[in-house]
């Protein structure tokens, strides 16, 4: 059965926090091998509104603490007509994370990269590159994104947030084809980069002109599950939004809904 926790509360760190300590069974079972790495949304490296806020990410590593020595990875790739990652860093307060805890600051535009090939917008193969970082399966990817808005595909959530920010930010336009295959692109991409954790910060969300643009609206609250595309579903339903109308989460769940019937028919066989 999949858990998506719903926290209320008025501070940032805590709300995030207890969000989490729902579910922290969930995410010690699902730990992997490698390297937890921790992954902001810096849309914007000026307005804190449009980005993860630090105190998010603090109730994060405050959970983690609880049952993981290891070094944590915060990574970004930010794009430079932005500010770049390394801006993002100092503006929003991230460095003082270090002195605080076990962490390491990287900057994903800094590579390695493969390339992973996506639709143009008259339906033929193009390529960008991909974090490696992100790619490497045996890493547990935690996305921590913000309850917002999108001015092209509707909202942006745990799985957007994690496929946009794999890529490398010189290469983050050819990722907008038109509606049809941006959203297809962002679909299939989601399956190279599927976060084991999503932590949506909604203490003040963002309504209107987003990702960045938009307007503040204080929800007051923090969803996380281990399941990031039942957990953008719940975020879905508390902005009032039909998932069915969200392209790319849309296709993500008939992908879902067909791996599953395929698993389905496998068993039968084997039986």
């Amino acid at each position: 059965m999949v858990t998506v926790s719903l926290a209320k509360g008025k501070k940032r760190r805590n709300t995030v926090r207890r969000s989490l300590n729902f579910i922290s069974h969930d995410i010690k079972k699902g730990l992997k091998p490698g390297k937890v790495i921790i992954k902001p949304n810096f849309v914007s490296t000026s307005l804190q509104l449009a980005a993860s806020h630090v105190d998010q990410i603090r109730g994060i590593l405050d959970c983690f603490r609880e049952f993981y020595d290891e070094k944590i990875i915060i990574a970004e790739a930010a794009s430079p007509f932005t500010g770049g990652t390394s801006e993002g860093f100092e503006k929003f307060g991230y460095h003082q994370l270090a002195e605080e805890y076990n962490v390491e600051l990287i900057d994903l535009n800094e590579g390695p990269f493969e390339k992973v090939p996506i639709l143009d917008k008259r339906g033929e193969t193009i390529q960008v590159r991909v974090s490696g970082l992100l790619l490497d399966r045996n890493n547990y990817l935690v996305s921590a994104a913000k309850l917002k808005t999108h001015d092209t595909v509707v909202v942006t959530l745990s799985i957007k947030n994690m496929v946009m920010g794999s890529i490398y930010a010189d290469d983050k336009v050819m990722g907008h084809q038109g509606y049809k295959y941006t959203n297809l692109n962002l679909a299939e991409m989601a399956e190279l980069v599927w976060p084991d954790l999503t932590v949506i910060d909604g203490l003040t969300g963002m309504e209107g002109n987003g990702p960045e643009y938009g307007t503040p609206i204080d929800a007051g609250i923090a969803i996380s599950g281990t399941d990031p595309l039942a957990a953008d579903s719940v975020a879905c339903k508390v902005m009032g939004v039909n998932i069915n109308k969200v392209g790319y989460l849309y296709y993500c769940k008939e992908y879902t809904r067909q791996n599953a019937c395929k698993n389905r028919a496998s068993l039968n066989q084997s039986v």
